[in-house]
């Protein structure tokens, strides 16, 4: 898989190769921690070489792509940019980054490290990829308003700088924290669309209505009235029917006047029929189909599978690492070491899980290190059914 990226990638050194290629072929071949000395413990390389390498600028976006381009697109398929927030706990004082940032585990702000990502879902096999991760710099305000460089400010800049090199995306998916009026403004500029979720109480008003109109005399109002979401009336909205997977869920569907965010925007209103609520989603594309919509904001959540596995089998989380550009290479390297992972699974149907493509990386390091080892004659073939056997060993393997 790498020899094929290199191929296309150009720039990239020999050095630069082979470091990479040692580094991944280690990340799920190692019992531990994900960090610069666990690494040198299973790898020919020492510890200061991985300390030195990680400091280096890798055009990570770029590998990304390449991959994505080979392997992770659907032919004729649909692609959807999408882009989420994830909290990284760190101790000490010095590492870059340091700040209180928000943790949906803990449900509350805590200190820590954040990374921003912003990925491709592919429509067709609904599978996310990494594309960039950045980091979140400390300090930053986490307000929107104001004229001071915030939060919303460094994601608008990240989303802006993916977007440039990804003509053929048309929507990108975010949860509600991104319903900002900055993050409408940038995609709109860019010539994007942003698929959100809205608060229950969003300050939306309807079409005017002519007939309600007393005086023919002056400017036409540019909207009516506003929708009352403590007592709605689904008779102003248009029924599109029940979700295909879920039948209690009822959409209704309505072009509305966002007075927060200054601009017409689709709304789909999923309404449960069993508790009587409702969530709201919406499109600054005012004539996407509403089935299509709420499928597009599903596929959302393909990204929070991303940062699972990362923290889980690819040290996301372990970085023993202080400084801004070792930090980057570190969370860049554990989301591109995922995506190389599900390429790894759809090219190899033996591997089902994560789980078992590392349990089958370590058992196929042990084994080969034992016969390199033992004897000087000690050979064998890496397809017999016995050496195989041996590889699948602690994983779960299907007959």
């Amino acid at each position: 898989m790498l020899a094929q990226i290199f191929a296309r990638f150009g720039g990239a050194g020999k050095w630069n190769q082979k470091f990479l290629l040692e580094l991944f072929s280690n990340i799920f071949s190692l019992q531990g921690r994900v960090n610069f000395t666990n690494l040198s413990r299973f790898s020919k390389l020492n510890e200061c070489t991985f300390r030195r390498n990680f400091g280096k600028f890798f055009d990570w976006m770029r590998f990304n792509l390449i991959l994505f381009s080979l392997w992770g697109q659907s032919p004729q398929a649909e692609v959807i940019g999408v882009v989420d927030c994830s909290f990284i706990s760190k101790s000490g004082k010095a590492s870059f980054g340091l700040d209180k940032f928000w943790s949906g585990v803990a449900g509350k702000a805590k200190r820590g490290l954040e990374i921003s990502v912003f990925g491709l879902i592919d429509v067709a096999s609904a599978m996310a990829w990494t594309l960039e991760v950045s980091q979140t710099p400390p300090g930053l305000c986490a307000a929107e308003s104001g004229n001071s460089y915030s939060r919303i400010d460094f994601y608008v800049e990240q989303m802006t700088y993916c977007l440039a090199h990804l003509k053929a995306i048309h929507y990108v998916v975010a949860d509600g924290f991104y319903a900002k009026t900055k993050i409408f403004d940038a995609l709109s500029l860019s010539g994007k669309h942003l698929i959100t979720k809205l608060r229950p109480d969003a300050n939306l008003r309807y079409h005017f209505e002519e007939e309600k109109r007393k005086s023919k005399k002056g400017r036409k109002p540019k909207y009516g009235d506003k929708v009352n979401f403590k007592q709605l009336d689904l008779s102003h909205w248009k029924q599109v029917g029940m979700d295909e997977k879920y039948p209690y869920l009822q959409l209704y569907e309505q072009e509305l006047y966002a007075v927060q965010f200054k601009r017409w925007l689709k709304v789909v209103l999923l309404y449960n029929s069993r508790t009587n609520q409702f969530i709201l989603l919406a499109s600054s594309h005012t004539h996407l189909c509403a089935r299509l919509l709420l499928k597009y904001y599903q596929l959302r959540f393909q990204i929070e599978f991303l940062f699972r596995d990362a923290k889980q089998f690819a040290g996301l989380v372990h970085s023993q690492a202080r400084s801004q550009d070792k930090l980057d290479f570190h969370f860049n390297m554990s989301l591109a070491a995922i995506n190389l992972a599900q390429v790894n699974r759809k090219l190899n149907p033996s591997v089902h899980s994560m789980n078992c493509l590392v349990r089958k990386a370590y058992n196929h390091k042990l084994i080969t290190w034992l016969f390199e080892h033992l004897s000087s004659e000690a050979k064998f073939d890496l397809n017999h059914p016995a050496v195989q056997k041996a590889l699948d060993f602690g994983a779960v393997v299907y007959a």
